[in-house]
């Protein structure tokens, strides 16, 4: 992994065998993002894929394995968590996505965090289970 720190914004490179969420934690910790949202693209092997029920206020979630390119992946960065989506698809050109949960590069991945001023802190949210934003 390489990654250049532009002041409001950090450009990361990521490299074949890396998993996706450890390295950009290591960013997070390595230059204290409190505040970031992030985005990018790339390819991976692996990935787990969540999905939120709300009803029952738990993930499921199932690993794929094969070439994926990722066509989309977005999220946020806070001192006390990551929060990813990742959209990826198929040689056949069929879409998977959803909560990802973990992600190995294949070729390479590229993001950028783009930070900001108020810390991403979370907080339990007692009506749907889920770890909110603490504005």
């Amino acid at each position: 992994m390489d990654y250049v720190d532009e002041g409001d914004r950090i450009v990361v490179r990521l490299d074949p065998g890396e998993q996706v969420l450890e390295e950009l934690a290591t960013v997070r910790d390595e230059l204290d993002v409190e505040n970031g949202f992030l985005t990018g693209i790339g390819a991976v092997d692996t990935v787990t894929l969540g999905h939120y029920d709300v009803d029952e206020q738990e993930y499921n979630e199932e690993e794929f394995t094969g070439q994926f390119e990722v066509t989309s992946f977005l999220g946020n960065v806070g001192p006390d968590k990551i929060h990813t989506h990742i959209q990826v698809a198929t040689s056949e050109f069929e879409s998977l996505g959803g909560h990802c949960s973990g992600a190995r590069v294949s070729g390479t991945f590229e993001v950028v965090i783009t930070t900001g001023e108020t810390p991403l802190t979370h907080r339990l949210d007692e009506q749907t289970g889920l770890d909110v934003f603490d504005l």
